[in-house]
């Protein structure tokens, strides 16, 4: 614990679910703004403990990377009452799909949220078509999609959506994204604010480096490809 109290890092501690239960009956917990549980492996059945805590009402950033908290665990997230003030959502490795986005998708939780990282999961391009087409993240900076499968179809959707007018960085590397997809981003005017496109490890041609340089200069955008 911080010394005043708003960080609690307990990443690496093999809390497991019995330890998130325990964790989460803890009043010290109050006033704890930023709580790190990186790989601690929780499941869905700790982070249903958590979501259930009142003394976590304060919370602002929850760091999730690693714990397997799968569909059943955002669904937890997406509907507790305590849970309402996050800014930043970490869920690297988390094995998400589609139906966990689809109830995130849902959900009042999120309209204080700036930061979502979703890399290394299991979304789909039906899993980014949910996202992009969802209206819970009005104040959206930062969305991560790295190492998933959102494909073509995804990044077409996320090209097309309506819903994101702050988001300032996208990262969709790793997502089996051809020419056709990178363009649609490229070429979107659906990121005003937009300032970085991240599209490294994807299935990108040469030919399609004249035009990324070409949009980039044209809207003093940084676009990654390497």
């Amino acid at each position: 614990m911080s010394r005043d109290g708003k960080v609690l890092d307990l990443s690496d501690q093999t809390l497991g679910p019995r330890g998130a239960k325990k964790l989460a009956q803890l009043e010290t917990l109050s006033g704890v703004e930023t709580l790190l549980l990186q790989g601690n492996r929780i499941t869905y059945r700790g982070m249903k403990a958590l979501a259930r805590s009142p003394h976590l009402a304060g919370l602002k950033h929850l760091d999730l990377w690693g714990n397997l908290i799968g569909d059943l665990g955002l669904k937890a997230i997406s509907e507790s009452p305590h849970l309402q003030n996050l800014e930043i959502l970490k869920l690297w490795k988390n094995e998400i799909g589609e139906d966990g986005l689809g109830l995130m998708a849902a959900s009042d939780n999120f309209q204080h949220l700036t930061t979502l990282m979703l890399n290394d999961n299991l979304i789909t391009p039906e899993g980014a078509a949910v996202l992009a087409q969802s209206r819970a993240f009005p104040r959206l900076e930062i969305l991560n999609l790295f190492r998933n499968e959102i494909r073509d179809q995804g990044a077409q959707a996320l090209a097309r959506s309506e819903h994101f007018p702050q988001l300032k960085a996208l990262y969709v590397g790793q997502n089996g994204i051809t020419d056709e997809g990178a363009l649609a981003l490229i070429k979107s005017e659906s990121f005003p604010n937009l300032e970085v496109l991240d599209l490294v490890l994807n299935q990108l041609s040469e030919a399609i480096m004249m035009s990324i340089f070409k949009y980039s200069k044209k809207r003093d955008l940084r676009i990654v490809t390497r």
